[in-house]
């Protein structure tokens, strides 16, 4: 299984986790990148402050962090945190519905994982156009 999603505080029980799963399976598939291992954790916004400030030194939440692990000779891709509540105050600022904000912001957590970054202009429109294309191509199979 390459997605190993952790939730001890029922975060995720606001949104449809089966469909999650199936995008995220098929992005990784077209990712080329199916037979890696990736750790999915559902945080609070206190526990993202922690980390962000830990590893970032941004001394704020936010949606979603990173953590890349790759090597020849590890399976494991890397770690990825989401904020479930940073995700619902994205949503009334994306428009989104709660399932899709959290969708892209797993297939965001992906892309940086597979070196994908929006420090420019240019690379952010990149990566928000892949993130927008996986999430649209599989959400309708």
């Amino acid at each position: 299984m390459p997605l190993i999603i952790s939730d001890t505080n029922n975060y995720t029980r606001s949104f449809n986790k089966s469909i999650f799963n199936k995008i995220l399976i098929k992005s990784l598939k077209y990712l080329k990148i199916s037979s890696k291992i990736i750790f999915i954790t559902f945080i609070s916004d206190y526990r993202m402050k922690k980390l962000n400030y830990m590893f970032k030194k941004n001394n704020r939440s936010t949606d979603v962090l990173s953590f890349n692990y790759d090597n020849k000779m590890n399976e494991v891709l890397g770690e990825i945190f989401i904020s479930t509540n940073y995700c619902k105050k994205n949503i009334k600022t994306n428009n989104n519905s709660l399932k899709k904000e959290i969708i892209l912001i797993a297939i965001h957590g992906i892309l940086h994982l597979i070196g994908y970054n929006h420090t420019k202009k240019e690379d952010e429109k990149k990566m928000f156009m892949l993130q927008n294309k996986l999430y649209e191509k599989f959400i309708k199979e």
